[in-house]
This record gives C-alpha cells, structure tokens and sequence, in this order.
C-alpha cells in the first residue's frame, strides 16, 4: 500500500496485489481509507482475474509487511478461506518486500507524482487506463 495527497480530499490509499513471478499487478484498490476491506477488494479483483475457476489448490502465497490490516483478524481468516498462505516480512529487513515496494516506486514515478489529480475518480481512471495496458 502507498498513500499520497489529493488537495481536494486529503489522502488516498492505493493497494496493489503483485504476482511476484510476472511482476504483474493482478488487482488493486484506490480507496479515501486503508482498512482491511480495502485489501480485501483489492485481494478479490485478483482472484476474479487470475483465478477465475476458484483460488482453492494452487498453493498461494501472500507475502506483505507486518501492517494492520493483513495481519487484521477478518483478514487473515478470509486468506484462509480461499487457502492463501500468508507469509510476514520480518522486522528491519528492507528486502523482504523488495519487489513490490520497487513497483510502488514506479507507480508513485510514472503515474502518481506526474499528475495533480482533481478527485478520486480522475486517479481511478488514470489508474485504469494503465492497468489496462
């Protein structure tokens, strides 16, 4: 997750869901709140694209930072659910999540420092446009 500053609203969050093989984005969220709701969706948008027959079998793996909400309650048993292994960066340890943070770096580069956006939609749909691509 990222965050940046919209001046007419304040804050947003962006989450991505990063296949760590293709270094695809397979699902994202850009929500006015960071919750565990809003990784769920983003955790759900990658399930419908990539695994539209079910989730359940592949030997998943989840790996984030330590935050709130993955290692929220809801959020965890929901993984679970679905069979999706979650596995924790440890503490002080920069390149345990390496790969996603560089794609963050490269959207907050190419997409996010590039424009001033005007609302939450108007960075939805540049977002897209990209995801799209």
């Amino acid at each position: 997750m990222t965050k940046f500053i919209i001046l007419s609203i304040g804050w947003v969050y962006l989450v991505v869901v990063l296949d760590w093989y293709t270094k695809k984005i397979v699902g994202w969220n850009l929500s006015l709140r960071s919750r565990s709701l809003e990784w769920r969706e983003a955790m759900d948008l990658a399930i419908q694209r990539e695994f539209p027959e079910g989730v359940r079998g592949n030997e998943l793996k989840l790996v984030s930072d330590n935050g709130s909400q993955p290692t929220s309650t809801s959020f965890m048993r929901d993984m679970s659910l679905f069979g999706i292994e979650q596995i924790f960066t440890s503490y002080d340890n920069p390149k345990g999540n390496a790969d996603t943070e560089r794609v963050m770096r490269t959207i907050k580069e190419e997409l996010i420092w590039l424009n001033e956006f005007g609302s939450i939609e108007e960075a939805r749909g540049k977002y897209k446009e990209l995801d799209n691509k």
